[in-house]
């Protein structure tokens, strides 16, 4: 038995990803981020998870939108809202300098990760027979993602979003590898 699997669906999704945080930076920078950043932590946490939930839902679907339905936005959508109202609402921990920080980004993105992945799952399942990896996939890739850009963050002294862009980096490549594993042909 061979198995072949298709790369470019892989390449397909990390553009997807990566246009949908240049999206969602795009527009903070544009002035949404000034326009919001003296709104309560909840609000301006909700505000956020729109703007790059939607951003990423809408170009991930494009990418997807042969092997998934379009209730794939709505999952990625909710998923992102929530974590980052939650988030920025101060109901999650804080970590203080490197190790902290490092220790803040394993937890919360695990749980991004796991929120994101399940709500993604509900609309995989029926299309991948091992779409359970796919939640395992988003933990792994969020929390080394998050504890990477945090840490890193923390160790620079830095303000600028580099974290956003550290953690979108790592957990598209996990998830692009998981992902193509999932929808690989198999050929006899």
């Amino acid at each position: 038995m061979k198995h072949t699997i298709d790369w470019k669906l892989g390449l397909w999704w990390s553009l997807a990803n990566i246009g949908g945080l240049v999206l969602g930076l795009m527009i903070l920078f544009a002035g949404l981020g000034a326009a919001i950043n003296n709104f309560p932590p909840f609000l301006f946490g909700l505000v956020l998870g729109c703007t790059f939930g939607l951003g990423c839902a809408v170009m991930q679907w494009v990418a997807l939108r042969r092997l998934v339905s379009a209730w794939w936005i709505a999952a990625t959508f909710a998923g992102w809202i929530i974590f980052w109202t939650i988030n920025l609402a101060g109901f999650l921990g804080n970590g203080s300098g490197v190790l902290g920080k490092v220790i803040e980004g394993l937890g919360h993105g695990a749980l991004f990760g796991g929120l994101l992945g399940v709500f993604q799952w509900l609309v995989l399942r029926s299309k991948a027979a091992n779409a359970h990896w796919w939640v395992y996939a988003n933990v792994l890739g969020w929390s080394l993602g998050a504890a990477l850009g945090d840490g890193i963050k923390a160790a620079l002294g830095s303000e600028d979003p580099i974290e956003f862009v550290i953690v979108f980096i790592v957990s598209t490549i996990v998830t692009a590898i998981v992902l193509v594993r999932m929808f690989g042909t198999e050929i006899v």
